[in-house]
């Protein structure tokens, strides 16, 4: 084997990326680290984003997207084509979670929840990797959840069922994408100290979910946004098809 240099660097610098579901807990705290690590960033969610580009570079573009609607998805990224960089990174952190019991989960919910959480990745994943073929790189990045593997807690069901198909989704896009230099990865993450973790959870359940975990707490959104960072850059260039489990030992796969 010849004997070759570390490479130190991340190589972010300069890239072209955008990180959807930007306004709030990981997405926002993605955005923030990417645009310190030199990113150009574009940044995108159906909500306000001002807290979020005040934490970013003057340089940072805000897009709004609804993820229900394949439109808007596709004219994102022909956008951000059309930026003097090529796209070179796409991660998508945005999602609904509406917590019901089974009995009363009704059918427009399931429909929201699939139509943003599942159908609406596809749509963006398929045009990112439409786009990146033609430049021969890129890096996909979505976010599944650990209940895609447990299959959800506290009301959770249509979310995690939804989330089981995003992981399904890049194990197939990552087989298509490796011959044209794109790796298709996802992270998978616990409980995440966000408004989607605390929304229809009261502190006992809370406090009974931070017991499962053996670190004993739950993870800092930063604690997510730096592992997406990692297999965004040239560190994970052989990485593909694979769900990055960030959830404090909770679940071990």
């Amino acid at each position: 084997m010849v004997e070759t240099k570390p490479n130190l660097n991340m190589n972010l610098e300069g890239k072209s990326i955008v990180v959807i579901g930007a306004a709030q807990g990981i997405g926002q705290a993605t955005a923030r680290w990417l645009s310190h690590m030199g990113v150009k960033l574009t940044i995108a969610d159906i909500q306000n984003c001002d807290e979020t580009l005040s934490q970013c570079s003057k340089d940072t573009k805000f897009e709004t997207v609804d993820m229900s609607d394949k439109q808007q998805i596709e004219a994102l990224l022909e956008r951000a084509t059309a930026l003097d960089t090529p796209l070179y990174g796409v991660v998508n952190c945005s999602g609904v979670l509406m917590r019901r019991p089974l009995e009363q989960t009704q059918k427009d919910e399931i429909e929201l929840q699939t139509a943003v959480n599942q159908s609406g990745v596809f749509f963006l994943a398929r045009k990112a990797l439409e786009i990146m073929e033609k430049q021969g790189e890129g890096r996909i990045i979505l976010y599944t959840s650990q209940g895609a593997f447990t299959g959800g807690f506290n009301g959770s069901i249509p979310y995690a069922m939804n989330k089981s198909a995003v992981t399904a989704l890049v194990k197939s896009l990552a087989r298509i994408a490796a011959p044209s230099g794109i790796t298709v990865n996802a992270v998978a993450p616990g409980a995440a100290d966000t408004k989607m973790l605390r929304g229809g959870m009261s502190e006992d359940d809370l406090e009974n979910f931070r017991k499962m975990i053996p670190i004993g707490r739950f993870a800092d959104p930063d604690e997510l946004a730096a592992p997406t960072a990692f297999l965004l850059s040239a560190w994970a260039q052989y990485i593909t098809g694979t769900t990055l489990h960030v959830n404090g030992g909770q679940l071990m796969v």
